[in-house]
């Protein structure tokens, strides 16, 4: 999936400089195509983007996020989507945010996800404000993709955007599928309008031996660990590492992916982890796949839950 990625505010500016840095490519292509917002030129100078892609727009300048979006799109880029990169509590990030999510829903029938950094919760936060300032975002966006300021946001951010962007993505090198092959439509179709979105990340170094490492020589790992592997990772993310104290129980929909070695990754893993989220959320909605890494030593789980009605302390 081809992002256009905006970074708006300093802490959007930041995310925004690790997708450039750290963000997946395919067949050498970047799927995040990055430009940084700011006011301040002297901050944006230090921003590790291309100078081409970096902005100075002031709130008074009504005329700055037509002007922004007019030159990116005379690039005549390829984009599936917009990731709009947003603080919350940032006066110039939100006021900012609305007014280029006008724009480009007039411009665009391309969905917009709106990806808001929020303060910690349990620290005394104006979780009113907060509350209204989304509601408000849902007007110039369709979907509302959530996390919650932590010691390794940045980390979980690319590391589950990048899982994200890699779904639909073909690697001419590579010349192998997933056991489940997904695009980008269930992507949005995963995400549900005027709802919440949190995603929920974990992954695992599985060890081999050297002599596991030459196909000769190579044991079979029995499938029913790899399936119970996977369903742990599963329940680590959900449980352990979520974006965002949201409250599942309202969740309406829920996508399932894994990435890694395609040995990794089996079916009876993967009906186990919807079997497992089936139980939990009975009236949820399903979808499911996997991105093959060959040779990957590591094991990558993700669930995007998706139009959620509140926080969950």
């Amino acid at each position: 999936m081809r992002l256009l990625s905006l970074g708006l505010g300093k802490k959007g500016c930041k995310i925004l400089e690790l997708l450039y840095q750290k963000g997946e490519k395919v067949n050498n292509i970047p799927l995040f195509k990055c430009y940084a917002v700011h006011q301040e030129v002297p901050f944006l100078r230090n921003i590790v983007v291309p100078t081409s892609n970096k902005f100075s727009a002031w709130l008074d300048d009504y005329e700055a996020p037509k002007s922004i979006l007019n030159t990116i799109f005379s690039r005549n880029e390829f984009f599936e989507a917009t990731l709009i990169i947003t603080e919350i509590l940032d006066t110039y990030s939100y006021e900012l945010s609305k007014r280029i999510g006008e724009e480009m829903l007039s411009i665009s029938d391309d969905p917009i996800i709106q990806l808001v950094l929020l303060p910690s919760l349990e620290y005394g936060s104006d979780y009113e404000e907060i509350r209204r300032r989304l509601k408000v975002l849902t007007d110039y966006s369709h979907f509302m993709l959530l996390f919650e300021d932590r010691n390794d946001l940045n980390k979980l951010i690319v590391e589950s955007l990048n899982m994200l962007a890699l779904v639909g993505e073909i690697d001419l090198k590579k010349r192998i599928s997933g056991e489940v092959v997904i695009d980008t439509s269930d992507i949005f179709n995963s995400f549900m309008e005027g709802g919440l979105s949190a995603i929920g990340y974990a992954n695992t170094h599985i060890k081999r031996s050297f002599a596991n490492k030459l196909i000769f020589w190579k044991k079979n790992e029995n499938p029913a660990e790899k399936a119970e592997r996977m369903k742990n990772l599963l329940v680590k993310a959900i449980d352990e590492n979520l974006s965002a104290r949201c409250d599942l129980e309202t969740a309406k929909s829920a996508l399932v992916l894994f990435g890694g070695n395609p040995d990794d990754i089996t079916m009876d893993g993967m009906f186990s982890c919807l079997t497992y989220i089936d139980k939990l959320f009975p009236r949820i909605e399903l979808r499911y796949g996997d991105y093959p890494i060959p040779g990957s030593p590591v094991l990558k789980a993700m669930v995007l839950f998706s139009g959620m009605t509140g926080f969950k302390f």
